[in-house]
C-alpha cells in the first residue's frame, strides 16, 4: 500500500473511533437519566458532604423536604470554559440513595466569576448565606436546575 492509502486507512478508523465513541457516551447518558427517572420515587436517603465529611443524612419523613420532586427536570450541558467559572473543587456533594445503594450523585458547585456567565447559566444559580451556587451531575458533565429543596438542605446542613 502506498503512504496515500494508509493515511486514508488510519483517518478512517480514527473517524470510526470518534463516531462509535460519541454514540456510546449518548447511549450511557441516555440509560443514566432513565435510570435516575425510573427509580426517583423509590430514594429513601440523601447524604450532604463537605470534603468527604457527612454534614447530614436525611432519611424518613425529613427527607421529602429536601428531595428533588422532579430530578432532573432542566438538564443543560456545560462546556470546559462554563465549567471554569466555577471553584474547581465542589463546596458540598449530594448522594442520593435506593435501599442503601447510591442512585446519583451531584456536586454543588461555589460560583467564581459571574460577569463571563451566560443568562441561561445565570438563571440556575440560587443563593444559600450570601454565595452563589450551582448543582453539577459530574458523571455527565451537566448542570441542573436548582429547586428551593436544595437550597433549604444547604440552608439547614451546610457550613
Amino acid at each position: 500500500m502506498t503512504k496515500r492509502r494508509w493515511r486514508l486507512l488510519l483517518f478512517a478508523v480514527i473517524l470510526l473511533v470518534g463516531a462509535f465513541t460519541m454514540q456510546f457516551r449518548e447511549k450511557n447518558e441516555e440509560e443514566a437519566i432513565v435510570n435516575i427517572l425510573n427509580h426517583a420515587k423509590e430514594r429513601d436517603a440523601l447524604e450532604l458532604l463537605q470534603n468527604g465529611t457527612r454534614l447530614a443524612r436525611v432519611e424518613g419523613a425529613d427527607l421529602e423536604s429536601y428531595m428533588e420532586k422532579n430530578p432532573l427536570s432542566h438538564v443543560r450541558d456545560i462546556s470546559k470554559k462554563e465549567r471554569s467559572l466555577f471553584e474547581e473543587l465542589p463546596t458540598y456533594h449530594i448522594v442520593y440513595e435506593v435501599d442503601g445503594e447510591p442512585l446519583y450523585e451531584v456536586d454543588i458547585l461555589k460560583v467564581a466569576i459571574r460577569s463571563e456567565m451566560s443568562e441561561e447559566l445565570q438563571n440556575m444559580l440560587f443563593t444559600v448565606n450570601g454565595n452563589q451556587y450551582v448543582i453539577y451531575w459530574a458523571d455527565e458533565k451537566k448542570v441542573l436546575e436548582q429547586s428551593t429543596n436544595t437550597q433549604r438542605l444547604l440552608e439547614q446542613y451546610g457550613k
